[in-house]
């Protein structure tokens, strides 16, 4: 049995998969192309529907993330679990809120915890789909570790923006304040990470604020580059969303 695991998930995958290569603006085209498409499929239906796609997805992002924990081991030729899959980046944290946010009774009293979460979700995901640090160079294309990265972001960009088309959750300007604390929050957490899991054997640059992932940027400046640019892609998501509803609301009315 084991055997037989260790040799599907350390199978070299085919082709290497290179930055805006034919093979990673496939995976960016699927997974643009099939939440753009399940947002129209459910545009019409009921909303008890539309909870159990959000649902669906939310429950994958998470488990695709926690399976990962176990067949890491086996998709290794170390055999260990890779440290950096731990959740202090922004993807895989806000993969772990995602069921909060989603069937949290609190979360769904109030917008706030949600909204954050669901523009996060967009932000975090939409940034590594664009540039895919960990599956690209040396690497196959339909290798295990390519394929468990691109569909767990794929859950988590496909829960964020069927949470906005299904009208699940509300992005309002004036609360767009949030998302910085929210960013701030996940810059704290990343930070107690690289220092409490970073030794002389390895150094970690959750979030990338220790300056070692970008070192043309001072190492002191980079947690406030971090804070900026990440909202700064908030902002432009606040926007978009603004423009979708007016034109939107535009057409209806006409």
């Amino acid at each position: 049995m084991r055997n037989f695991l260790v040799k599907m998930f350390q199978n070299p995958g085919g082709p290497e998969i290179d930055l805006f290569s034919i093979w990673h603006i496939m995976y960016i085209v699927l997974i643009v192309g099939l939440t753009i498409g399940l947002a129209f499929i459910i545009k019409n239906k009921s909303q008890k529907v539309k909870d159990v796609v959000l649902k669906v997805l939310a429950i994958a992002a998470i488990l695709t993330y926690i399976a990962d924990l176990f067949i890491m081991p086996l998709a290794r030729t170390d055999g260990q679990i890779d440290l950096d899959k731990m959740p202090f980046h922004i993807c895989t944290f806000i993969g772990i809120m995602i069921p909060f946010a989603q069937f949290s009774s609190r979360a769904q009293k109030g917008n706030s915890f949600r909204e954050v979460v669901t523009c996060l979700a967009i932000v975090a995901s939409t940034m590594y789909i664009t540039y895919p640090g960990s599956a690209l160079g040396d690497i196959g294309t339909f290798s295990y570790k390519v394929v468990q990265t691109f569909v767990f972001h794929g859950f988590v960009f496909g829960w964020g923006v069927l949470s906005l088309t299904t009208g699940a959750v509300t992005l309002n300007f004036k609360n767009i304040w949030k998302q910085a604390v929210g960013i701030l929050i996940i810059i704290a957490w990343a930070a107690y990470g690289n220092n409490v899991y970073s030794s002389e054997a390895r150094s970690f640059d959750w979030f990338f604020i220790t300056g070692s992932t970008f070192p043309f940027v001072p190492t002191w400046l980079m947690p406030i580059v971090v804070l900026v640019a990440v909202f700064a892609m908030c902002a432009i998501i606040y926007s978009i969303d603004l423009l979708v509803k007016k034109i939107y609301k535009k057409k209806t009315q006409q």
